[in-house]
């Protein structure tokens, strides 16, 4: 899998630098695990690393973004870690972060590359914030509705707030719908704060 050595960037904009690294090594490994008709396969490897081994390492991902510590070091934690039965295109994908130092994008590139999946599949990621758990039904509806509404199979990412006292905040890419009665009541309240300025000001 050729990819361009990464530079240094400026600090300010590393954040959306290091997202156009991720969708580039991303795209990467899709082409070529077209050609190893391993498409999905790739995207399972992806996903089982980020949960099983970042997820419930916290400590690995410092690890792997610290400028103090060499690539071969990185390489050679990053192959332990790797289970035994890791593809030779998955393992390539690190032998190629390793290479140009950028082990810490691997979560990006998952993310990235899911979404091109869900793209291929008509899918689209919905994150949906409630504050209690929502029932099958619940899901099941909001699910038909967003469905109708998009043009596009959502796949629910449901988080509970309770902070939010009632309702849910739905959100598809940039857009956000929010319901909650949180909003509600600081949107009641700003409006009843504008009034009294009124009131005050005689107007």
């Amino acid at each position: 899998m050729a990819l361009p050595n990464a530079t240094h960037e400026h600090v300010l904009q590393a954040g959306s630098v290091q997202a156009r690294l991720a969708k580039i090594y991303a795209e990467a490994l899709f082409v070529t695990a077209q050609k190893e008709n391993a498409v999905d396969a790739a995207g399972e490897e992806l996903n089982a690393f980020v949960t099983g081994v970042l997820d419930k390492s916290p400590e690995i991902e410092p690890f792997l973004s610290s400028p103090a510590i060499g690539k071969k070091i990185k390489a050679a934690v990053l192959d332990e870690a790797l289970p035994g039965r890791a593809s030779d295109l998955f393992r390539g994908l690190f032998a190629t972060l390793a290479k140009n130092g950028r082990l810490e994008l691997i979560r990006g590139i998952t993310a990235a590359y899911r979404q091109m999946l869900d793209e291929r599949a008509g899918r689209v990621r919905v994150k949906v914030t409630a504050a209690a758990n929502l029932s099958d039904a619940q899901q099941g509806a909001l699910t038909a509705m967003l469905s109708d509404l998009l043009k596009q199979q959502p796949v629910l990412d449901v988080r509970v707030d309770p902070d939010i006292l009632g309702g849910m905040i739905v959100q598809v890419g940039d857009r956000v719908i929010d319901t909650s009665v949180r909003t509600r009541l600081l949107t009641l309240r700003t409006l009843l704060l504008d009034k009294g300025s009124s009131y005050v000001t005689g107007n």
